[in-house]
């Protein structure tokens, strides 16, 4: 399965990506290959890892030194520098996507990337996708397909609208999408408010879970702790795993 999480920017994209990614890890839904592909990385921050390398870095080397390659391909010097950087871990590796293009052409580059990642997505069982706000990495066909494309909202009718619109993007780019649905995050109380509620049923997209405010959440974000460290009885926990739950339950029918 191939997940991405997107949304407009602070809505805690990459706090839910974390979740779900230490959810598949306890659950044995292994192996998992998590990607970062917000150009401002936090992912790796979220799981409590560090990282050396990121795509974008890559695909500049391969421009700077095609022409020194010698006895090697510019496609196997990519993909040696792709697997190079993935930060491997106990039920997932993880790779960061890093800063968007420079200056000249990187349509070559981008290409071979993208084969490069679609091979190595093949190894895996599930990739989470954390993606940077808009659906840049994902329109660029960085990877060719999504099974669940989740729009992330914060309690707020702007988050949900900016919702509607990342949607309407997928369909305007022709996005492989299998999927789609909603979460809206940070809700006080657990409880969305009527007008929220309403322009979110005004979207069509199928409302996946709402998230309580958490104060656990807020905690380890202000220490900058990993969110393994959350309490196992935490609320916005227990959303995300009750959400992936009835996803699997439903994914278990259909099989």
């Amino acid at each position: 399965m191939i997940l991405a999480m997107t949304g407009k920017g602070g809505v805690g994209k990459t706090t839910l990506s974390a979740l779900v990614i230490n959810w598949l890890v306890a659950q044995g839904e292994t192996p998992i290959l998590a990607v970062d592909a917000d150009s401002n990385a936090n992912l790796h921050e979220a799981l409590g890892v560090d990282f050396a390398a990121t795509v974008g870095g890559i695909r500049e080397d391969a421009r700077e030194q095609a022409k020194s390659l010698n006895g090697v391909s510019k496609q196997q010097f990519l993909e040696l520098r792709v697997q190079e950087s993935l930060i491997e871990r106990n039920g997932y590796d993880l790779i960061v996507m890093g800063r968007p293009e420079g200056r000249g052409c990187y349509c070559f580059a981008n290409n071979v990337l993208r084969d490069v990642l679609d091979r190595l997505a093949q190894n895996y069982r599930h990739i989470v996708i954390d993606s940077e706000a808009g659906l840049e990495h994902i329109s660029r066909r960085t990877l060719l397909s999504v099974d669940k494309l989740i729009m992330v909202s914060d309690c707020s009718v702007r988050g949900i609208h900016t919702t509607s619109r990342i949607s309407a993007l997928a369909d305007e780019v022709k996005l492989d999408v299998k999927e789609r649905g909603l979460i809206v995050n940070r809700v006080p109380n657990g409880e969305l408010p009527p007008i929220v509620r309403r322009e979110a049923e005004a979207t069509g997209l199928h409302l996946l879970a709402t998230i309580p405010l958490d104060p656990n959440i807020t905690a380890l974000d202000a220490e900058g702790s990993a969110f393994s460290a959350i309490p196992q009885d935490a609320p916005a926990k227990l959303a995300i795993e009750a959400m992936l739950e009835g996803m699997f339950a439903a994914l278990e029918e259909k099989h």
